[in-house]
């Protein structure tokens, strides 16, 4: 039995006119499987290109995360030291405000000092140094005091004040340090501070005590027509006891206040003429008679060295003059010894 034969493909290759013919036979089978060979391996290099291209994926995407989380650590870092600087920016803000705020303390505490060293500078240049002869009362018999006001005088001899030796010894100490300790300084200069208006005060009250004392002269002229004591009264020519001073003068010469106090009496009398009292600290008073005007009223407030009348010849008088008394505790005392040998 013959076996029928399979049925087969024929190719001719013409390469060109002068060269030979070719012609190859293949079969049926074969120009099937060829391309399906073909979509094999396309099928194949695509499945390869897939299996690379998720290998590759996956690996970026390690590399990805692995990045990220390298990111993200580095962010959490940066906010941290961000968070540390903003802490110290705050905290340098905090500071500079506090400087600030005890900068304008210490402007606005050298301002008061300022002004108080100022108003004790013209205290003390108006008032200098006061010498204050001073006599206890005739009980005692203790004898006279003598009390002084002095200042601090510059090169040309104004007074001026100068602070404490600590204080300044205080100062040139900080002075010397470039780290000033603000409130350090703030605690000195409140010390100076309390220091200044105490010694102030102190100095006030000296003065109003020095102002009270009747140790001004009550007028310009210094020469006695009579002391105090018993003498010859010139109207009797009999002893009697004159409890003052007569102070010659010129008819209209100004009289003035020995010292501060307050205007207790004004008046006319038969014997004293045109007369003034005034009333002083420490139970003092201070007469002034025979005067040809009055210049103050009672209840003025009279300074020392305040003109409060005329020198005249009023009342029982033999010519003009000034009888100067002075009272302590409504006793008549020896104004002499209360008068400044220079006013």
């Amino acid at each position: 039995m013959t076996r029928a034969r399979k049925p087969t493909w024929s190719f001719v290759v013409m390469r060109g006119a002068d060269k030979t013919v070719k012609q190859f036979s293949v079969s049926k089978r074969s120009v099937v499987a060829a391309p399906m060979a073909a979509v094999l391996a396309v099928s194949g290099c695509i499945a390869g290109l897939q299996i690379k291209a998720a290998y590759e994926l996956k690996h970026l995407e390690e590399e990805l995360s692995s990045q990220s989380a390298q990111f993200t650590r580095t962010i959490t870092g940066m906010d941290d030291v961000i968070a540390g600087k903003d802490e110290a920016i705050v905290s340098l803000q905090q500071e500079i405000l506090e400087l600030s705020r005890q900068t304008q303390e210490m402007k606005k505490k050298m301002q008061e000092l300022n002004e108080l060293e100022a108003k004790l500078k013209l205290f003390i240049e108006k008032y200098g140094s006061s010498t204050l002869d001073t006599t206890s009362s005739p009980s005692t018999k203790s004898g006279s005091v003598v009390r002084t006001l002095s200042a601090y005088s510059d090169a040309r001899g104004n007074a001026v004040y100068s602070p404490a030796p600590q204080h300044t010894a205080q100062i040139a100490s900080l002075a010397q340090h470039t780290s000033l300790d603000l409130q350090a300084l703030s605690l000195m200069v409140d010390s100076m501070e309390t220091s200044m208006e105490q010694t102030l005060k102190q100095a006030q009250q000296k003065r109003m005590t020095v102002d009270a004392f009747p140790n001004l002269w009550p007028t310009r002229s210094k020469q006695l027509t009579s002391g105090f004591g018993y003498r010859r009264d010139p109207f009797t020519g009999r002893a009697a006891f004159h409890a003052g001073i007569d102070i010659d003068g010129k008819s209209g010469d100004a009289v003035f206040s020995a010292a501060d106090g307050t205007v207790s009496e004004v008046g006319y009398d038969s014997q004293f003429g045109n007369y003034v009292i005034i009333k002083h600290l420490g139970d003092l008073q201070t007469a002034y008679m025979h005067l040809k005007q009055i210049d103050a009223r009672e209840g003025d407030l009279v300074v020392r060295g305040e003109k409060i009348g005329q020198l005249g010849s009023s009342g029982r008088s033999t010519g003009p003059h000034l009888h100067f008394q002075i009272m302590q505790r409504s006793e008549p005392v020896n104004p002499l010894k209360y008068l400044a040998t220079r006013s």
